[in-house]
Formats: structure tokens, sequence, C-alpha cells
């Protein structure tokens, strides 16, 4: 079988035992949800256990008949209901061949879907929504098993799995945001390649949340040495590629980071905090107070004189800072709204 590492194929492992409620709604079904992008895995509501698979940088990847079983908590008032079950999830190439590992998806032994052949070729992830029928749930614990086919020749790349009553759309994806973000401040080790060499550069923060708690996509900033950088982010985070102009130079380059540290915004070990904006927004001929914006992004130390970002929902903005730093003026546009006008006094470094 292509793919597979020596001593792979018969490994099993216990991920996870207790069942993690994080986010509590009476009456409902608690948000249930694994991800894979980093270890272990955050769960929401799941037990979690693997057969024949073991954990790559952001995801899990599943040998042939290889499996992970979760366990969830379904309260009697909806088990009755219909369930959508959410996957992102990818087959291997073999080679510059499309790869095949079709999948198995099981609850409560009974089968939900039989051979699915995931679309794209292996070349990134796919989100898929499965119908889990009404009568297969029950209340109290429910074992979902997702497994890759015994005659699989390639690798199953599992990303993430959400399961939500069918009235409670996005619950679990929304609050699977909520866990990744409890953790928000993100430093990545640099290179930029410079006439075909990639040359290790210092390591950056990327931070950005005005108050959406949703990790970043999108980041581009300058600062006050003349340097430009654009990046973009894996939706895992655990990486960004893109370009910078280093101070002085006139041609870009192009940039990558690798993930190397993440922490809570007042974690000592992360170095100074983010720094705190009051934040005012410009609509109907008049500045309005809002909340605030909290920003570490760049290189250790060196301010920034303008910034743009979006976030993984959609939100964006952009902003040039003053000379002293202590104020930025742009727009900022919440998704779904229009753009409006976005200025900023600093107030303190973010503290909890």
């Amino acid at each position: 079988m292509g793919n597979v590492r020596p001593g792979e194929r018969d490994g099993r492992t216990r991920v996870g035992t207790a069942l993690k409620k994080a986010h509590s709604y009476t009456g409902a079904m608690e948000p249930t949800y694994v991800s894979f992008a980093q270890q272990p895995p955050l769960t929401g509501n799941a037990s979690l256990e693997t057969e024949n698979a073991y954990p790559a940088r952001d995801h899990l990847k599943l040998n042939a008949d290889g499996a992970v079983i979760v366990t969830f908590e379904m309260p009697a008032e909806n088990a009755h209901l219909e369930a959508t079950l959410r996957i992102r999830a990818l087959v291997s190439k073999l080679g510059a061949q499309i790869g095949h590992a079709p999948l198995d998806i099981v609850v409560n032994e009974r089968p939900v879907i039989h051979g699915w052949r995931i679309p794209g070729g292996g070349d990134i992830p796919q989100q898929m929504d499965f119908v889990v029928p009404a009568g297969v749930l029950r209340a109290g614990p429910n074992r979902l098993r997702l497994a890759s086919a015994a005659d699989a020749s390639s690798m199953l790349w599992l990303y993430q799995l959400t399961i939500d009553s069918v009235w409670e759309r996005d619950r679990a994806a929304h609050a699977l945001d909520l866990s990744a973000f409890e953790k928000p401040l993100l430093r990545y080790a640099t290179r930029t390649l410079i006439d075909d060499d990639w040359q290790p550069g210092a390591s950056i923060l990327a931070f950005v949340d005005a108050g959406k708690h949703s990790p970043l996509e999108h980041l581009a900033w300058a600062d006050s040495t003349g340097a430009e950088y654009a990046v973009t982010f894996a939706a895992e985070l655990h990486g960004f590629y893109g370009w910078c102009r280093p101070a002085g130079a006139t041609e870009p380059h192009e940039f990558r980071g690798d993930l190397i540290a993440r922490w809570e915004t007042d974690a000592p070990e992360a170095g100074a905090p983010p720094q705190r904006f009051r934040v005012e927004a410009g609509w109907g001929g008049g500045w309005h107070r809002g909340g605030h914006i909290d920003i570490a992004a760049g290189h250790d130390g060196v301010q920034l004189t303008r910034l743009s970002w979006r976030d993984q929902r959609g939100n964006t903005g952009t902003v040039a800072f003053t000379a002293s730093g202590a104020g930025f003026l742009g727009t900022h546009q919440t998704v779904g709204e229009g753009a409006v006008g976005y200025r900023g006094h600093a107030e303190a470094t973010v503290k909890h």
C-alpha cells in the first residue's frame, strides 16, 4: 500500500477519553467537534479513539482500514431528530495520480455513508456535509465510526469533524472557532527566498482581534524600517505563504512561515502582550464609540505603519498608524455589512 510507513498499519491509539463540555446549552445538544489542527486534538462533547492512524502536522492520517471513533452525548430532547455531520478531509495522491481511499461512516452500528469518494483529486481539503437520519441517534452516548476502506491504496487525511442537530446549524463550527481561539497569539518561524535559497529570518507574531474571535486568514503590514509583508494562512494555521519586500530592497521575495508556538494573549513567555486600541466607527457623518481591537503583528519591537487583515469569517480591516503608533485611521467591514470608517487610540496592553 502506498504512503504507509512501517509499523503504522496495526497501530491503535486512544487519543482522548473524557467528554469535554466547554459550552453549555440547556436542553440542546452540546457543540460536538473534533479538530486535528493541533495536538492533542481539540474536542467538544466527544471522546476519541483511532485505529491504524497517526497524527500529522494539522490532520489525522488513516491507513487502509484505519478509523476514528467519536463517542458523543445526545440529550433526549434532540435524539429523535436528524443531525448534520460535517467533515473536512482529502485523499492523498499516489504520486501524480488521484488517490484511492473510499470512506464509510457508521453511527450506532447503522451505516450512514458507504464507499464515499472524496472529490478534489487530493490537492486541497474538501468540506462535506452528510445527513444522519432521524431514528439513528439515541438519548445518551452515541458512537460514530469513520473508516477508510480496507482496499485503500492511499491515505485518508481527516482535518476536522462536527455534528449538529438539524435545527442548530453551524453551532459546533462556531464553538470550535472559540475553542481554537483560546490560544490565539501565534508565533511563526520565517524563511525568505533570496537567490534561489530559503534563508531563515526572525520570527513574527500574528494576532488581530476586533472582538470577532475568529482566526486570521490574511495579514499584510508595513513597519517603520520600510519593510512590507503580505501572507495568507493555512486554514489550520500551521503555516503561511506570501511575499515580503525587505527594507531597502527593490524586489519582492517569497516568504513562508511555520507555526512554532501559540499562547494565551497574556502568557509571559510570549513576550510583550498585544496592544489594545479603543475604537470608533465612522458612519452617518459622525464617529460612534465602539469596542476595542487587540494587535500583535510583525517582528518584535518594530513599530507598524500600516496593517490589513481578513479573518476566516470574512471580516476585514485596513488601517494606517500615526507616527507615534498610538493611533490609527482606516476602514473596517463586518461580513454581510457595509464598510465603515475606523479609528483607534492606544489604550493599554491586553490583560485578562
